[in-house]
């Protein structure tokens, strides 16, 4: 019986100490993507779901793998704070502006974010406060439209979804022609980056005719564990690690973290960077993700 207590005492201990040692730190995940819509080339830095999360003082650890990285842009996936009431977010803020005054950044909101629009009385002039600093630092978009980077023939579509699309017990359906209406029309002749927080709704971006997505939300399940896959699926990209939950409360999420491709579309789904409620990561690091863009003739 003492013997069983111990190993009991010290899986608790290994998963105490994994939860602590994968919640501080982060990984690089690297994706090149090729297309002849492509003018010359352009590596992007997105981050997701920082959750107000600092890597060391004022983001330092993170602001300087960024830099080291050199991109030319970065992009913004959405939940870069957490709303709850009576939360200050000039942490996210000072670290948003230190990136804005050497990069270009298009930023789409999350859910976090649309929940300080949506329940003024509750968190009480925050949204005006957050979105009044952001455009300062001149960011090209905030919430729903295209910024456009000519001489690279390259669009970046900023979606915000609807509240009822981020909804834990109910499936509603999105069509391309809601993202369409929300978001704008994508150019057939450009490469466009659809930014769109919500990865469960991939059918409906690849419908919507966008040649990436980016996305997050999920945290990577949470929990990382392994799960039975085949060979011909692990050759077609399946993960042999899969995240336990969704927000959602959805078991084992299909889409939680990776590389998915569909009718020749792509979504890049980031494990986030932070955490929230639960400040809970096992298996499962921060994400930093890096897309390198390459003209498809070489040139």
């Amino acid at each position: 019986m003492d013997i069983i207590i111990w190993m009991i005492l010290a899986f608790i201990v290994a998963i105490i100490w994994i939860s602590a040692y994968d919640t501080g730190r982060f990984t690089l995940s690297e994706y090149v993507f090729s297309d002849k819509k492509i003018k010359k080339p352009m590596r992007m830095v997105f981050l997701s779901d920082l959750h107000c999360k600092m890597y060391g003082y004022g983001g330092k650890f993170l602001t300087d793998k960024i830099k080291e990285l050199h991109p030319d842009m970065i992009l913004m996936g959405g939940d870069m704070i957490t709303a709850y009431p009576g939360a200050g977010h000039d942490k996210t803020v000072d670290f948003i502006r230190e990136l804005a005054e050497h990069y270009p950044i298009v930023y789409a909101y999350g859910n976090h974010e649309l929940r300080l629009r949506i329940y003024p009385e509750q968190y009480r002039g925050a949204w005006e406060e957050y979105t009044k600093a952001l455009s300062g630092f001149g960011l090209s978009i905030t919430e729903n439209g295209i910024s456009s980077v000519d001489d690279a023939g390259v669009d970046i579509i900023s979606f915000s979804a609807d509240r009822k699309y981020y909804k834990r017990f109910a499936d509603e359906e999105m069509t391309p022609e809601y993202i369409r209406e929300t978001a704008g029309t994508p150019d057939p002749d450009r490469f466009s980056i659809l930014l769109a927080h919500n990865p469960i709704y991939f059918d409906a971006y690849a419908a919507y005719g966008a040649d990436l997505t980016l996305s997050g939300h999920h945290h990577g399940g949470i929990v990382r564990l392994p799960f039975p896959v085949s060979k011909k699926a692990r050759l077609a990209g399946a993960h042999v690690m899969r995240g336990l939950i969704s927000p959602r409360l959805k078991p084992f999420p299909r889409y939680d973290w990776g590389r998915f491709d569909k009718d020749g579309r792509t979504m890049i789904i980031s494990r986030g960077l932070g955490t929230h409620t639960i400040p809970v990561r096992i298996f499962n690091p921060g994400d930093l993700v890096v897309i390198d863009l390459k003209p498809s003739d070489g040139v």
